[in-house]
């Protein structure tokens, strides 16, 4: 509807022939168009639907079993048309109810042509506003809802090119067959993972990796990690020691990087450092033949279940990157393994979550105990019990705080 007044269509509700006939009168000499005319609630419904006409004009007592301030409530709430109540019937009672359905105006007869007229403007003009209104709402709601998913697009493809680089459950599952990986990301995309690697002496290193924050940053520093974890290794050659691939790490993502290598490397090195992040992690080297496990963790403990009783092998005190210590190492430690030891790393996302029925964080304890329940059972069984057991913990109220991985296997 524009703001010219014969751009503006009406339907009349009157049940009196002659008040009906004189009132389309008035609206014509005063420049507006009137759809059409009818004398009941149940006909003012079919021509509000057939016309759609930009305001109704309503009698309250009308013939048929509907009344005007009944018809004009779902004509509001079906449609969106406002009306103007145009009535003999001046009940403070009636006005009250009338009011219930938000008219535009409430005209008693018979009319007075100036309040008519100055009624109608009024009314047309907000009806004008609500409908710019309207379509600036759409309008935005439109855009919010194409960036969304454009949002949501970005995601997914982000989330599928950090499946490609990082690696795959499916593939750690030929070494260890009774073994389980339960990530869970804070957000679709996340910061934990876990990480393998085959060495050359048949050997299998494999660990799980707790980065600075969650969502696309800890997913980007996640394929950091992994590409800085990958660089180490191959500069070890054949001295795989856990604590010097950490070490070699921490001095990119710290600033304390000695400058060896090409130009680009050494900037690429104190750009990296700037970044101020890093990681948690849990790393081991296996030899299948020898049952011989080397350890080296950065703040995340290895726990073993040995015939149910926990085994728990502390790690270093310091993250890899985040900040400098001269001196700061990675001490690794060496355990004879036996068959049926019941091996978990994870991060700490599980025993920071906060939940209960005191609202409090599960904490190791819980944690220790819970594997202490499961650790005997079949891989799969142990992942669904520990998914039901942070879903309970979680409660319906408690959101996830932070991303969370455990990985879990079985030394056959």
């Amino acid at each position: 509807m524009g703001s010219e007044n014969h751009t503006a269509n009406i339907l009349i509700v009157e049940d009196e022939p002659t008040m009906a006939f004189l009132l389309k009168k008035l609206l014509n000499d005063m420049g507006y168009e009137v759809c059409t005319t009818v004398d009941s609630g149940e006909e003012s419904l079919i021509a509000a639907e057939s016309y759609n006409p930009d305001l109704v004009l309503m009698d309250i007592n009308l013939a048929g079993e509907m009344d005007g301030i009944e018809a004009a409530e779902i004509i509001l709430d079906k449609y969106g048309i406002p009306v103007i109540y145009a009535t003999a019937d001046g009940e403070e009672e009636t006005i009250n109810q009338a009011s219930s359905t938000l008219p535009l105006g409430y005209i008693l007869k018979p009319y007075n042509r100036k309040a008519l007229k100055s009624t109608l403007v009024v009314a047309l003009s907000i009806r004008e506003v609500e409908a710019r209104k309207a379509k600036e709402l759409q309008l935005a709601y439109d855009t919010i809802s194409y960036q969304t998913q454009e949002l949501i697009d970005s995601f997914t493809s982000a989330k599928e090119i950090q499946r490609a680089i990082l690696p795959t459950e499916s593939g750690f599952k030929n070494y260890f067959p009774n073994s389980f990986i339960m990530n869970k990301p804070k957000d679709s995309l996340g910061g934990d993972f876990f990480w393998y690697r085959e060495l050359n002496n048949g050997e299998l290193l494999f660990g799980v990796v707790d980065c600075t924050g969650h969502g696309v940053p800890g997913a980007l520093m996640s394929v950091l990690v992994n590409y800085q974890l990958n660089q180490a290794l191959k500069g070890l050659g054949f001295e795989h020691k856990l604590g010097d691939m950490l070490s070699k790490v921490d001095q990119i993502l710290s600033d304390y990087e000695e400058g060896s290598g090409n130009d680009i490397e050494n900037k690429m090195s104190l750009e990296i450092s700037d970044l101020n992040s890093g990681f948690d992690g849990a790393f081991c080297i296996f030899n299948f033949q020898s049952k011989k496990l080397r350890f080296c963790g950065a703040k995340r403990p290895l726990y073993i279940y040995r015939n149910s009783d926990l085994i728990e092998i502390k790690p270093n005190r310091s993250s890899v990157g985040l900040y400098s210590i001269e001196g700061k190492s990675f001490e690794e430690v060496e355990i004879d393994l036996q068959s049926n030891d019941q091996l978990y790393l994870f991060s700490d996302g599980f025993t920071d979550q906060i939940g209960g029925s005191k609202n409090k964080r599960y904490m190791s304890k819980r944690f220790k105990n819970k594997l202490s329940e499961i650790c005997n059972k079949p891989a799969s069984e142990q992942h669904h019990t520990l998914n039901k057991e942070l879903k309970d913990w979680q409660g319906t109220i408690e959101e996830q705080l932070d991303d969370i991985l455990v990985l879990g296997l079985k030394i056959d």
